[in-house]
């Protein structure tokens, strides 16, 4: 025997799918032994179209988490709902997780190893005015290895160009101690 359920119950059921949390037991009953109307059908089949097309826009951006849609309205239906009602279960609230601690940049991590400092002249930088620099320039088959990246100012990265590295040192090393980065 299937049994009807109420308007109330399907726009809970509704909302949950749009927006995509926890479904939890909305009805008092399984899905496959409830009686749904017409109308309460076409809810559910828009609800769900609903959750489709927000997952595909979620793949195709790769975005954070999308906000939840509005709260769906049930429509209002001509007959009213049979004696044997149930009053909707509250929704299951939502566990947030923990904010994710944000992962450090590659040249943040570099930065900070570096305690603030450019690798050619030691002075103290901002990390607006950092750069990594390749040991080994990119163009001259360098790798993208921790062992060929420095953090340096970003004007002497500029500078710097795609000298070979023994150009590079050679540059600094002759400075003997007066070498300063071309600050911009």
């Amino acid at each position: 025997m299937k049994h009807q359920v109420n308007d109330a119950l399907v726009a809970e059921f509704a909302k949950r799918l749009r927006s995509g949390g926890p479904l939890g037991e909305v009805f008092p009953y399984p899905p496959s032994e409830c009686d749904f109307t017409e109308t309460q059908k076409q809810l559910i089949k828009e609800a769900k179209e609903a959750q489709k097309a927000r997952k595909k826009l979620f793949k195709k951006t790769k975005a954070a988490e999308p906000q939840p849609a509005p709260k769906a309205v049930a429509p209002k239906s001509p007959v009213p709902p049979p004696p044997k009602a149930f009053a909707p279960k509250p929704s299951t609230p939502v566990q947030t997780a923990a904010a994710k601690q944000q992962s450090l940049t590659k040249l943040e991590k570099m930065f900070y190893l570096q305690q603030e400092r450019c690798f050619f002249c030691g002075e103290k930088m901002t990390l607006a005015e950092a750069n990594i620099e390749h040991l080994l320039p990119l163009s001259k088959d360098g790798k993208r290895t921790e062992d060929n990246e420095v953090v340096c100012h970003k004007s002497l990265n500029e500078t710097f160009g795609d000298l070979p590295l023994k150009q590079k040192f050679e540059f600094v090393l002759k400075a003997a101690g007066s070498f300063r980065c071309p600050k911009k």
